[in-house]
């Protein structure tokens, strides 16, 4: 055991205040008028010497809302309410009108008959008695202090939380004490008040000074503080990435609006009017004028859906102008492609957009309402089905997702069509590479007499493959921790 304890004036300060208990940091700072961030830090270095021990706990934080803010100032309605029965007598609600605003005498109504301030007696509102009303006090009291903090919270903090007249959230409570020994040893009187410096001078170096004062040792097993710097999220780095492997691997950059007529987003991909995907339930409307579409491209797609061609059916029903000019919010980016085919026809090109679409989706681990898609097409004579899978394989390869399977698949507007998945460390097979070859029934429409081969990655799948996470929400997380840990491209 040590024979004298060697304390600085601000260690002896505050040991000899939590000598017979707990002390609680937050009160201490106050009467102390230290800043509580500085005084932690002191019990932590105390803590650190074994001289004290810690406790945190939970408790509750109470604050007046902008309207307990008001009551504070002139009091609860039901108070307000049987001070005036009690003084002017008995009253209708329609006497009363003239006194509150319909609420607030709705409000002190309720209350006041739950508290028996009065009753009603004849069909008016009659004074009983005024009782020691506890959620008076309580606000005024919380008014004067700017906050409480208590362990539990009293059935009247219940209730005018519940009134909307409180907010109360949960804060760490600091406290600290003494330990036995210590504490026995500055009773007894055993220690001295050593001076304590902040900082060496060059004349205390000289002059050898700095030998007679008491100098903190260096503890060499101390972490440094960890500095986080400025980095790119973590999601759109890994959409910057996929940008640069699609630059490399040959292709441009196109994108398009968002809100666009059915016409483009639907009808142009061979979908019938009456697709399940074109339900409300489905697709997100734009509540905006119809926009007017290009009269000749709606005619050609008009055509496609009523008529028959080499051996296309079509769907064999009356294709509505009026449907195809309804504005949505775009569901996918194939109208980005179609309208660059449109436009430049058979002009050979590998073109790629990674954007955002809407389908009213509900949310869950892998679906949401917003959602990125990288979609993307390549336009030639001499291309064939197998290109599209060599370039589904090569960009997850690229990726570094090395296992990836295909299967027969099915859209509207390719055939035929492949669905690609990428193996997940957590969820398994994930669906996230789907293609095609845009049919003829398409391209007769736009105009185009080359083969034009059409993906829409579900990149937001791919980077959850990649970035080993399981939710899809993830993606867009806020967690600093979470952001500042996950995984760099």
């Amino acid at each position: 055991m040590m024979n004298k304890l060697q304390l600085y004036e601000r260690e002896f300060k505050l040991l000899s205040r939590a000598l017979d208990g707990y002390v609680e940091a937050s009160s201490l700072s106050r009467d102390l008028g230290i800043p509580y961030t500085t005084l932690s830090s002191w019990i932590e270095e105390l803590k650190y010497k074994g001289y004290v021990q810690i406790r945190e706990e939970i408790y509750n934080r109470a604050r007046l809302t902008e309207e307990g803010k008001k009551y504070a100032k002139s009091g609860l309605p039901e108070f307000i309410l049987a001070l005036i029965l009690k003084q002017e007598g008995p009253k209708s609600l329609e006497e009363l009108k003239s006194s509150f605003n319909e609420k607030e005498l709705d409000v002190a109504i309720m209350h006041g008959l739950r508290k028996r301030f009065f009753e009603y007696f004849q069909g008016k509102l009659r004074f009983l008695e005024m009782k020691h009303d506890e959620e008076e006090t309580l606000i005024k009291e919380i008014a004067s202090k700017g906050e409480l903090i208590l362990k539990d919270l009293n059935q009247a903090m219940k209730i005018l939380r519940r009134r909307g007249l409180l907010e109360i959230d949960e804060v760490k409570v600091l406290s600290f004490k003494a330990t036995d020994q210590i504490a026995a040893m500055i009773k007894e009187g055993k220690y001295d008040i050593i001076p304590e410096i902040s900082k060496l001078t060059s004349e205390d170096i000289i002059s050898k000074r700095w030998l007679q004062y008491p100098i903190k040792a260096y503890n060499l097993e101390a972490m440094p503080p960890v500095q986080y710097f400025g980095r790119t999220q973590v999601y759109m780095r890994f959409l910057e990435e996929v940008k640069k492997i699609l630059l490399e691997m040959g292709f441009e950059e196109a994108d398009w609006d968002y809100i666009m007529p059915e016409l483009w987003n639907f009808d142009a991909l061979f979908v019938p009017q009456d697709h399940p995907a074109r339900d409300v339930q489905d697709t997100f409307r734009v509540a905006l004028d119809p926009l007017n579409i290009e009269e000749d491209f709606a005619a050609k797609v008009k055509e496609m859906h009523e008529s028959a061609y080499k051996s296309s059916l079509g769907w064999d029903y009356k294709w509505s102008a009026e449907i195809a000019k309804r504005l949505v919010l775009r569901t996918h980016t194939t109208p980005v492609s179609i309208r660059y085919v449109y436009i430049n026809k058979d002009k050979e090109a590998k073109v790629f957009c990674i954007s955002r679409n809407f389908r009213r989706d509900l949310p869950d681990r892998t679906h949401f309402i917003e959602f990125y898609q990288c979609e993307g097409i390549m336009v030639g004579k001499q291309l064939n089905f197998s290109n599209l899978l060599y370039f589904l394989r090569e960009f997850a390869n690229r990726l570094g997702l090395e296992k990836v399977k295909f299967k027969p698949s099915y859209f509207p507007f390719t055939e035929p069509s492949v669905e690609g998945a990428v193996y997940h460390s957590k969820l398994g097979w994930v669906e996230a590479l789907p293609g095609g070859m845009f049919r003829p029934e398409m391209l007769r429409a736009l105009g185009v007499e080359s083969k034009v081969l059409a993906w829409g990655i579900g990149i937001d799948r791919l980077a959850m493959a990649y970035l080993g996470i399981d939710d899809i929400r993830d993606l867009f997380s806020k967690d600093l921790n979470y952001l500042r840990n996950a995984r760099l491209i």
